[in-house]
C-alpha cells in the first residue's frame, strides 16, 4: 500500500485595511476670497493601512449642508466661497478598503472681496483750468477688502460721457479739461478681488481763462521822483485762475495818457516821473489764458524840488569790540526810511565827543559799521551819525548813542588753546588757558572764560570761573572743550570789583570734533 503526503494548502491574501482619518485640517487666505487647504497623510498602524487618496468637504459654517470634492491632494485650492464667510472643511482618507472618518472640522472666514467705494473726491482749483482731485481711502469691513489701487474718471457735467484714469493716487491733477465748465468726478477703489461702485459724484467749475483784477496799487516815495508801486495777487476762484504775472500803466493824474510796462513784480519802482506831479498809476494781472480788466486807479504826488536830503538814521548800538583792546567803539547803524519829503541815502558821516561835552570830531564817508579808535580807557563817548546823498544838503544828525571803552586791556597768557579741541576733553594743549588784564584804568578783580557758537555777542551765561596764577594781573584755569562738536569761539574775560566785565578777548574760530 503506497503512501501520500498531506497536500499544502495557499495562504489566504490579507485582508485589506481602511486608512486612518487625517488629522484637522490647515486652513489659510488664498487670492480672491479662496482657502489653501493642507493637511497630513494619518499613520499606518496595526488596523489601518496607508492612505492612498483623500477627499474633501466644506460648508457654511454649522450648517453641515456639504460639499464633497473626491481626489484631492495636499495643498487644495478651496474656491468658490462666498467672501467674509466662516466655512468648515474637513477631510476623509481613502484606500482600496473604503473609506475613513471624516476629520475634525477646520474653520476660517474667508477674505472680503472688492474694497468699498471711496467718498465723494473732493475738488479745488488747479493751474490753469486744471482740478486737484482729493479723496481718502475707503474702511474695511467683514464684506469689504482694503483698496490697493484707485481709478478715476470725468465727465462734463450731467453728460454721463465719462473718461476713466487707471491707477491713480490722491492728490491727482485732473487736466485737458475746458476752462469755465461743470465738471463731474468720481473714484473707484481696487484690489486683487476686484473694484468697487464708483464713489457719489463731486463736481467744480473749472477755472475760466484770465485771472481776477487786482486791488489798487499802494504808491509810496520812492528816489528823487521815483514811486514804488506795491500789489497783492487776486484771488482765483471758480471762474477765475491765479495771475502768473502783472502789467502796470501811469499816466499824469486825469490826462488818460497810459505808459504801459509789462512783466512787473511787486514793488515795482516806477521812475522818470515829473517832480512834484500827481501820478495815476493801475495794475493788471495776466496768466496763460488772458488778462484781466485794469485795477482801480491809485495817485500820488512825486516829491518836488529834489533829490531831498535823506531821513536821520537810526544808531543800533555803540559797543567796545571784542578785541582785547582799550581804545575803541565799534557803532552800528541802519539806512534811513524814504518818504515823501526824504531821499535815500548814499552816503554817511560819524561824529563823536566825550559824552557831555559837544566838542565834535567829525569822520566822513563811513559805512556800518565803523570802528572808531585811539579812545582813552574807560571813556564814555557820544555818537552821532548823518546820512548823505545827492541832495545839496545832508541829512539831519541822528539822535546821541553813547558807549563807553573798556576800562581793561586782555591779552592771552602763556598758555593757549590749540585751534583744534577733542570734545568733553581737558583744553589742548596744557589743560587751561591763561589771561593777561591790565588796568587802563579800571582795576581787576576777576577773570572769566566762556565757550559761546557767537564771536561778537559778549556770552552772560555759562562762565568759567578764573583763579589768579601768580603773574601780575594774571588769571589761569583749566576746564574742558565743549561736550558737542562744532565751531567755537573762546572768550577771555576781565571784571571788577562789581563783577562787571570791564573787559573782553575773543579768540579765532576753535574745531570740537
Amino acid at each position: 500500500m503506497r503512501a501520500y503526503g498531506a497536500r499544502n494548502t495557499p495562504a489566504a491574501a490579507p485582508t485589506p485595511l481602511i486608512a486612518n482619518t487625517p488629522g484637522a485640517a490647515s486652513l489659510a487666505q488664498a487670492p480672491g476670497g479662496a482657502l489653501t487647504v493642507t493637511w497630513v497623510a494619518p499613520a499606518i498602524d496595526t488596523t489601518h493601512d496607508a492612505a492612498t487618496g483623500f477627499n474633501l468637504r466644506s460648508s457654511p459654517a454649522g450648517a453641515a449642508t456639504w460639499t464633497t470634492v473626491s481626489g484631492v491632494t495636499s495643498p487644495y485650492l478651496l474656491s468658490g466661497l462666498p467672501a467674509g464667510s466662516a466655512i468648515d472643511v474637513q477631510v476623509q482618507s481613502a484606500n482600496g478598503a473604503g473609506t475613513s472618518a471624516w476629520s475634525a472640522t477646520s474653520t476660517l472666514t474667508t477674505a472680503t472681496g472688492e474694497p468699498n467705494p471711496p467718498n465723494a473726491a473732493i475738488l479745488t482749483q488747479g493751474p490753469g483750468s486744471s482740478l486737484t482731485v482729493i479723496w481718502t481711502a475707503p474702511a474695511t469691513d467683514s464684506t469689504h477688502d482694503t483698496a490697493t489701487g484707485f481709478n478715476l474718471r470725468s465727465s462734463p457735467s450731467g453728460a454721463g460721457t465719462w473718461t476713466t484714469v487707471s491707477n491713480v493716487v490722491s492728490p491727482y491733477i485732473l487736466s485737458g479739461l475746458a476752462a469755465g465748465a461743470a465738471i463731474d468726478v468720481q473714484t473707484e477703489s481696487t484690489n486683487a478681488a476686484g473694484s468697487s461702485a464708483w464713489s457719489v459724484t463731486s463736481t467744480i467749475t473749472t477755472a475760466t481763462g484770465g485771472p481776477n483784477t487786482p486791488g489798487a496799487a499802494s504808491l509810496a516815495q520812492g528816489a528823487g521822483s521815483s514811486l514804488t508801486v506795491t500789489w497783492t495777487a487776486p484771488a482765483a476762484d471758480s471762474t477765475h485762475g491765479a495771475a502768473t504775472g502783472y502789467n502796470l500803466q501811469s499816466s499824469p493824474s486825469g490826462a488818460g495818457t497810459w505808459t504801459i510796462v509789462s512783466g512787473v513784480t511787486s514793488p515795482y519802482t516806477l521812475s522818470g516821473l515829473a517832480s512834484g506831479a500827481a501820478i495815476d498809476v493801475q495794475i493788471q494781472s495776466t496768466n496763460a489764458a488772458g488778462t484781466s480788466a485794469w485795477s482801480a486807479t491809485s495817485t500820488l504826488t512825486t516829491a518836488a524840488g529834489g533829490p531831498y536830503a535823506p531821513n536821520a538814521p537810526v544808531i543800533a548800538s555803540v559797543a567796545p569790540p571784542p578785541d582785547g583792546t582799550n581804545s575803541k567803539l565799534t557803532v552800528t547803524w541802519a539806512a534811513p526810511v524814504v518818504d515823501a519829503t526824504h531821499g535815500a541815502a548814499t552816503g554817511y558821516n560819524l561824529r563823536s565827543s566825550p559824552s557831555g561835552a559837544g566838542t565834535w570830531t567829525t569822520v566822513s564817508g563811513v559805512t556800518s559799521p565803523y570802528t572808531l579808535a585811539g579812545l582813552a580807557g574807560a571813556t564814555a563817548i557820544d555818537i552821532e551819525v548823518q546820512a548823505t546823498s545827492a541832495a545839496a544838503s545832508p541829512g539831519a544828525w541822528s539822535a546821541i548813542t553813547t558807549g563807553t571803552s573798556w576800562g581793561v586791556t586782555v591779552v592771552p597768557g602763556n598758555w593757549v588753546a590749540a585751534a583744534t579741541q577733542v570734545h568733553g576733553t581737558s583744553v589742548a594743549p596744557n589743560g587751561g588757558i591763561q589771561m593777561t588784564a591790565t588796568a587802563a584804568p579800571t582795576a581787576v578783580t576777576g577773570g572769566n572764560f566762556a565757550w559761546s557758537a557767537s564771536a561778537s555777542t559778549l556770552p552772560t551765561t555759562g562762565l568759567i570761573a578764573a583763579s589768579t596764577d601768580g603773574q601780575t594781573n594774571g588769571w589761569g584755569q583749566y576746564f574742558n572743550a565743549p561736550a558737542t562738536a562744532g565751531t567755537y569761539y573762546l572768550w577771555m574775560l576781565a571784571q571788577s570789583a562789581s563783577g562787571t566785565t570791564t573787559g573782553a578777548l575773543v579768540t579765532s574760530a576753535i574745531t570740537v570734533s
